[in-house]
């Protein structure tokens, strides 16, 4: 068995990679990125300039944002700073109702946001927001290689933090001396009531899938192979995992207001290393400790392989 200081680690690794999220991480974490700038600001900003790279650009710009019936960027903004709190991570929009998203929509008919490609980016993910006040007061809020890791922090051009773009979970990992052999023998040795918290990623993710099943989000890929899908695939154990996980894929990108279990800053991927799991989980009648075990494998190793 791991030895406890090595568990220690690996679950706090875990931690802070599987974590709850609503919509699409790439455009939360730039409402995210906006709800920082403004809480620094101590106001509604009059204008919100986001430089983004050229990967955070293509990922963010088509996408649902939860609760709003919208797609892209500028609503993300506008609530990001009319009602996000960076307190709740990549569950910043968590308080979106249809009032915030009128004023949101002011916001951006007043022509308050302005978007440009930050070319010189040092990662593939990388947001830089510059929020301006009436009064002339500005703030500036970066995140960086992480969709939560925040390098730099101002207000007024003051700094009052910095740190470099390092310091990522593959680091954390090769702390541990991660490897595969590791993940197996943690998955399927360590106490269970150490890890039993991974079943919330089964609740979040299962609780996802049935909203798409019983609506109409995204493509509505995973209710099609559901419901029409049996004369290509047939009743299967394999039929049941991909209509699951479309499903909550389909209820994250197309803007369900529901939380997904992230991984790896990823919805989808954190989709991915649950649905398959539990359905078969649920079709194979699989103990309680199987499921968590095999959750636990399954993000674990999502998260050394990244």
């Amino acid at each position: 068995m791991v030895n406890k200081s090595e568990r220690e680690k690996i679950i706090a690794l875990i931690n802070r990679e599987v974590v709850p999220a609503i919509g699409c991480t790439e455009p939360v974490a730039v409402a995210l990125c906006v709800a920082k700038a403004t809480e620094i600001l101590g106001a509604v900003p009059a204008k919100i300039e986001v430089a983004l790279s050229g990967n955070m650009l293509k990922n963010a710009m088509g996408v649902g944002i939860p609760g709003t019936g919208m797609i892209g960027l500028p609503i993300a903004m506008a609530l990001g700073a009319l009602v996000g709190k960076s307190s709740y991570g990549l569950e910043v929009l968590r308080d979106v109702n249809d009032e915030a998203v009128k004023r949101g929509c002011k916001f951006i008919d007043e022509g308050r946001i302005s978007i440009s490609h930050a070319a010189d980016a040092p990662s593939n993910l990388h947001i830089d927001v510059v929020v301006r006040a009436e009064n002339g007061d500005s703030a500036r809020a970066v995140i960086s290689c992480e969709h939560t890791h925040f390098i730099l922090l101002q207000r007024n051009g003051e700094t009052s933090f910095e740190e470099s773009a390092a310091g990522t979970a593959a680091e954390t990992a090769e702390d541990i001396a991660l490897d595969l052999a590791t993940v197996y023998e943690f998955a399927t040795e360590t106490p269970l009531d150490e890890i039993s918290f991974i079943l919330e990623a089964k609740k979040l993710n299962m609780a996802a899938a049935q909203t798409a099943l019983t609506g109409d989000y995204g493509h509505s890929l995973g209710a099609t192979i559901k419901k029409s899908g049996l004369k290509y695939y047939g009743d299967t154990p394999v039929a049941h995992m991909i209509s699951y996980t479309s499903a909550a894929c389909d209820a994250r990108m197309g803007g369900a207001p529901v939380a997904v279990m992230s991984n790896s800053g990823s919805g989808n991927q954190g989709i991915t290393a649950t649905m398959p799991v539990v359905s078969f989980a649920a079709d194979m009648e699989a103990s309680e400790e199987q499921t968590i075990r095999a959750l636990v494998l399954s993000h674990l190793t999502s998260i050394y392989i990244k």
